[in-house]
């Protein structure tokens, strides 16, 4: 008996010692900036759905819908489609209203970068079109951040990717990792060969070490699949404004090929202003 309770318990030990093994191991997470990197081919890219909110000295507000997608090449980013609507909260509708705002605000828009142009179609517009015309073509030379999205944090260069996680450990949430963190306007610009304007303005301006806090979501290859961030700005010296905006990503290496509008509905920004 004492030699067969033996066998059972060395039985039950090597069976422990198997399936405990395996589940010991401590399986590296994705690298973001790795996984982003991977998705850099030809015609293919990911859709976007973000919604920003503006609040002004923690009162009136107001929100900025967009729904787009970004065409990837080998090089990156190198087109993008997007549509803007803006919604305004009740508290600052009857200002709108005095200022004759209201409809060219809540106006939809249409952006679409591509072939080194930006084109706008939207009615919040000093300057009317020639009749025909619905597009506003002027030139563009880099994929800026905001022309997509209001997101300050370009996740689409790998550089600005590397540089909010570095040194940042994710923590396990469903279906993937959730990173946590601040980084400045400094460290944005200096980052990205093309930083977003708002990066490169605010430090030149001499207010590139505020700081910009944000929470980024990947999935289980390390793709970004959504990120929130929020920041504080100054409309003028008395108004205080607090931006947060939250995006989604989704549909990564799907068919994107972003067009230019029809070229006889277009006209060029120096003819508007020439």
């Amino acid at each position: 008996m004492k030699r067969w309770a033996a066998l059972v318990a060395a039985t039950l030990i090597a069976s422990v010692s198997v399936v405990v093994t395996p589940a010991a191991a401590q399986v590296a997470p994705a690298d973001p900036t790795r996984a982003l990197r991977r998705q850099f081919h030809p015609e293919r890219g990911v859709h976007i759905a973000e919604v920003t909110r503006y609040v002004f000295d923690d009162k009136d507000s107001m929100r900025v819908r967009a729904n787009g997608r970004v065409q990837f090449a080998r090089s990156g980013p190198v087109a993008s489609d997007a549509t803007w609507r803006v919604v305004v909260d009740p508290s600052l509708r009857k200002w709108l209203e005095e200022d004759e705002l209201r409809a060219v605000a809540e106006e939809p828009a249409h952006w679409i970068v591509v072939g080194g142009y930006r084109y706008v179609s939207d009615g919040f517009r000093a300057t009317p079109l020639p009749e025909g015309k619905t597009w506003v073509r002027s030139r563009h030379f880099a994929l800026d951040a905001d022309i997509t999205t209001e997101q300050v944090i370009n996740v689409f260069d790998p550089a600005v990717l590397k540089t909010i996680l570095k040194g940042v450990t994710g923590g396990p949430v469903p279906g993937g990792l959730l990173y946590r963190g601040t980084v400045s306007y400094r460290q944005l610009a200096e980052a990205s060969e093309n930083p977003s304007r708002v990066a490169e303005s605010r430090t030149l301006l001499g207010e590139g070490d505020e700081k910009i806090a944000w929470r980024l979501w990947t999935d289980g290859t390390g793709l970004p699949t959504r990120l929130m961030t929020s920041r504080k700005a100054y409309l003028n010296s008395r108004t205080q404004v607090t931006q947060r905006t939250d995006t989604r990503y989704s549909d990564w290496g799907s068919h994107v090929v972003v067009v230019a509008p029809p070229a006889d509905e277009v006209v060029d920004e120096h003819e508007l202003h020439g």
